[in-house]
């Protein structure tokens, strides 16, 4: 039970991270923990993000979650200043859904427990 809880802060900790080192100064993140899953909604603004970028971060948070070596994954969050982390999201969620509009910055995760 405390493992689930810290990966999830060390998954909110590091969406905020990304949003802040993108400029945004407006910060605003949902965590829902259910029981069978815990769900988090970042919103940011003003960001800004090139369109490749985006597509990447995309990708990154969609990778092919790894149950069966994510106990060590989330250790390593929190390590670096680059996109490792978000590869480690990804590989620890089951759904990632990415949308940028009018500045606003809207991440949404799904991690099935």
């Amino acid at each position: 039970m405390r493992i689930n809880f810290e990966i999830t802060t060390k998954i909110a900790t590091e969406l905020l991270t990304y949003c802040h080192l993108h400029g945004a100064d407006d910060y605003h993140l949902d965590i829902k923990i259910r029981k069978d899953s815990v769900s988090y909604a970042a919103t940011a603004s003003p960001v800004t993000i090139p369109d490749a970028e985006l597509l990447r971060l995309k990708k990154l948070l969609n990778a092919p979650r790894q149950r069966d070596i994510e106990q060590e994954y989330w250790e390593l969050m929190g390590e670096s200043e680059d996109f490792c982390e978000l590869t480690l999201i990804g590989m620890m969620c089951d759904e990632a859904i990415v949308t940028l509009a009018d500045g606003e910055l809207v991440i949404t995760i799904i991690r099935n427990t």
